[in-house]
This record gives C-alpha cells, structure tokens and sequence, in this order.
C-alpha cells in the first residue's frame, strides 16, 4: 500500500483549520450574549480575522497540494 506523501501533515492541518473555525464561529456566537459592546465588538472582530485566516490556510494548502502532484 502506498503512502500518501504529507499525509500526516494534511491531518494536522486540517485539525488545525477546523479548530480554528469551530472556535471562531463559537466565539461569534457567544459574542452577541455579552453586556459590553466593545468587548462583543472586539471578539467578533478577531473571531472574523480567524476564520479569515483558516480560509487563507486551506486555500494555501490547495495550492501546495497542486504544486506537489
């Protein structure tokens, strides 16, 4: 059987990315159920920043992926 090259790193990253997304969509979520605007303001913000950059993460590996085959 072969062995899909980076396989473990696939994994890893992908983990990585839905932790990501999990938590910033989490953090979103939890962020209207607060008393302070600015607080709530400031977590959406770098909730949105995060699944921003998981995104960026998986369209990045994308392009490796392509790259690599």
């Amino acid at each position: 059987m072969k062995k899909a090259p980076f396989g473990t790193t696939r994994t890893a990253l992908g983990c990585g990315v839905l932790m990501i997304f999990f938590t910033g969509i989490f953090g979103f979520v939890l962020s209207f159920f607060t008393n302070d605007p600015d607080l709530a303001a400031a977590v959406r913000n770098r909730c949105l920043i995060g699944i921003l950059i998981g995104i960026a993460m998986v369209i990045a590996w994308k392009l490796v992926k392509q790259r690599l085959e």
